[in-house]
């Protein structure tokens, strides 16, 4: 039985949410605390926080070119990013990702390739540039976050896609090879 790309998405999206708090959570209810408010992240994020952005991000678009409703991507972000984009803004920025017909879903288990470190520019806006490593088109991210109320919020949001680079028969490794 074939399980529709749409449902592997939304449970993958939830299993990460669930990553993500379930720690936390868990702790506050064990200790029957409420937890502090962190500080205010004002350094880069880790290689985790880093890789759930991207993820958390790009399954947004994904959803949004799949469906056409740009509301919830919009939703997400800053602000200032709210106050510059309209939901029909979004759509006809990323109308050319649409018609391509790029399938975005690969995102949510995907592990990417940043291209640089995490960095916070003057404005500490927090920057994820890289990679999603897909075949047969590589998807292509640049990303900016801002700090609002202690969470990493959208402030811009580009993605391409590009034909991905072959890969070698060294890459598929030894599995291909017949056995002796």
């Amino acid at each position: 039985m074939m399980i529709p790309m749409r449902i592997v998405t939304t449970i993958l999206a939830a299993m990460l949410v669930v990553c993500a708090v379930g720690p936390g959570l868990a702790q506050a209810q064990a200790s029957g605390k409420k937890k502090a408010a962190p500080a205010s992240p004002d350094w880069p994020a880790n290689a985790a926080q880093s890789v759930y952005l991207a993820r958390s991000t790009m399954t947004a678009l994904q959803q949004a070119v799949e469906t056409g409703n740009f509301t919830v991507l919009r939703d997400l972000g800053s602000p200032r990013f709210r106050a510059e984009n309209t939901a029909g803004d979004l759509a006809i920025k990323f109308q050319a990702l649409r018609l391509t017909g790029a399938d975005l879903t690969a995102v949510a288990v995907i592990t990417p390739q940043l291209s640089t470190p995490p960095f916070l520019d003057p404005q500490k806006q927090l920057h994820l540039v890289g990679l999603f490593p897909t075949q047969p088109l590589e998807i292509d991210f640049d990303l900016s976050f801002e700090n609002v109320d202690n969470r990493w919020k959208i402030s811009s949001i580009a993605v391409t896609t590009a034909p991905a680079p072959k890969r070698q028969n060294s890459d598929i490794g030894d599995k291909d090879k017949p056995a002796k």
